[in-house]
């Protein structure tokens, strides 16, 4: 059932209003802090990412866009979609026209908020970072992209995907295998997000100087405010 829904300052799914602000700059994992100008869009000032070798457990799926109530007036803005396992950028008509041929679809990447609650946690980098923001820290945990439709097939239904550091960026992997050819892998470098959520965080202690530890995430959805 074709339940997102793709305006120019975020998108829905499945009830949930995800940021497009900055999106290109936003992988799994990203931290910074969250940015809420009067004139412009709602963004996440992203600053440094929790180390991939920290995120275990990664899920994937495809999502179908509901065309009667998004237009191309929504795509403004380059993107840069993964074809053939690398980015190649499309104006935002374009990647409008292949997403509603079927040529490109939209992949959900995301972790949940307790298993990214435990990678920030084990990166003592990021938690000092995160201590320092104050309240307007924010980790983003699910990100859009944009893949071709062949491609996409492999991180349909829920998969678990590994992902690893590479030289041009964060690489995503499915599949098992003897070698590397029972592997699909994808390159996952910043321009590729499309839209993302952000959890907010609850620490161990009320002043900014007793804080050692995050204790809980809350999902923290794109709003006017």
């Amino acid at each position: 059932m074709a339940n997102v829904v793709v305006a120019e300052n975020h998108l829905t799914f499945g009830g949930v209003s995800y940021f497009r602000g900055h999106a290109e700059e936003i992988v799994i994992g990203s931290i910074g802090e969250k940015r809420t100008p009067l004139t412009k869009m709602n963004y996440l000032e992203a600053k440094d990412r929790i180390p991939v070798d920290k995120i275990n457990i990664v899920r994937s799926t495809v999502t179908e866009i509901d065309f009667a109530k998004t237009t191309k007036a929504s795509f403004t803005a380059t993107v840069a979609a993964i074809v053939k396992g690398v980015p190649v950028k499309f104006s935002g008509g374009s990647t409008f026209d292949k997403l509603r041929s079927g040529e490109l679809k939209l992949v959900k990447f995301s972790v949940t908020t307790e298993e990214m609650k435990k990678a920030a946690n084990a990166s003592p980098k990021a938690i000092e970072n995160l201590i320092n923001w104050g309240n307007d820290a924010r980790i983003a945990h699910q990100v859009f992209i944009v893949m071709e439709a062949s491609l996409a097939t492999v991180f349909d239904n829920d998969v678990k995907v590994d992902l690893s550091a590479g030289a041009a960026g964060i690489e995503a992997s499915v599949g098992v295998g003897s070698s590397s050819s029972g592997v699909t892998k994808v390159r996952i470098s910043p321009g590729t997000g499309f839209a993302y959520l952000l959890a907010k965080i609850d620490w161990d202690a009320k002043q900014k100087k007793n804080q050692t530890k995050i204790v809980d995430l809350d999902d923290d959805q794109w709003s006017f405010s």
